[in-house]
């Protein structure tokens, strides 16, 4: 693992080139300055932006429209969430130790204000449809016809809640389903024997496998992998998008960001 980390930073270090519209901005050739909080700019150099949230901007690049480029938006202060947010996609464990599932980070501010990534196509939010095209084994294993991406939802907890042993877990922190909830969705499978047979099949299932690893060691919130924050990289295989990175809710409901994320490996 070490040197898949040293690995990916040399990579980072190593510079590609995006096109002349990117170069001409990063090395401030013009008015627009990189290094300013605002980049509505990005415009006079052919930039265009194609999404917009609470925390960051995405930009289509003017010249490769295979990449995008994720900006901070509205942030204060010397360490904002909003760079906690880049500097935790381009993490170099998931980076390097989960390429097939989250998408490929190519270049940083050197203060995480902005990142260059691959460009990924997402599900529309009520589209279900990559369930069944990526974990087929899942469609038909319920009564819950008409919902498959709850069907998802729910069995990764129930097998990550195994990993993690249930209620006897050693992790403090961890809050394993109840009971009720744990012998409704067994039930909903069809028994335990229908659960025993549908984790052979998953567990054959190389995609759900490393999902899995990902989900329990990383702690990413199973409730939002669904339509809207997955999609397809540039070479078709199943993406993770915008899963959180470790947003929290304080007691007046108001988004916060904890301390960075250790990450377990």
């Amino acid at each position: 693992m070490k040197l898949l980390m040293e690995s990916w930073r040399k990579f980072l270090n190593e510079r590609m080139e995006f096109g002349e519209g990117f170069e001409r901005w990063l090395h401030g050739e013009g008015e627009c300055d990189p290094q300013s909080i605002g980049f509505t700019c990005l415009v006079d150099y052919g930039f265009e932006k194609i999404g917009e949230g609470s925390f960051r901007d995405v930009w289509a690049l003017p010249d490769n429209p295979d990449y995008v480029m994720k900006t901070a938006t509205g942030f204060h202060g010397e360490t904002p969430p909003q760079m906690e947010m880049n500097k935790a996609e381009a993490d170099a464990i998931l980076q390097t130790g989960y390429p097939e599932l989250v998408p490929k980070v190519y270049d940083t501010a050197d203060d995480y204000r902005w990142i260059v990534v691959e460009r990924v196509r997402p599900y529309d939010v009520q589209d279900d449809s990559w369930v069944g095209e990526f974990f087929p084994e899942l469609i038909g294993s319920d009564k819950r016809q008409g919902d498959p991406t709850r069907l998802f939802q729910d069995y990764l907890m129930m097998r990550r809640d195994e990993l993690k042993g249930g209620s006897q877990s050693p992790d403090p922190a961890f809050k394993p389903r109840k009971k009720d909830v744990w012998a409704a969705d067994v039930k909903e499978l069809g028994g335990e024997e229908a659960k025993k047979e549908l984790d052979e099949r998953m567990n054959q299932n190389p995609l759900f496998t490393k999902l899995l690893d990902l989900v329990t060691e990383q702690e990413l919130g199973i409730w939002d992998i669904r339509g809207g924050n997955v999609g397809q990289g540039m070479d078709g295989r199943f993406v993770l998008l915008d899963l959180g990175y470790g947003m929290e809710t304080d007691e007046k409901g108001k988004t916060v960001f904890p301390e960075p994320r250790k990450y377990a490996r």
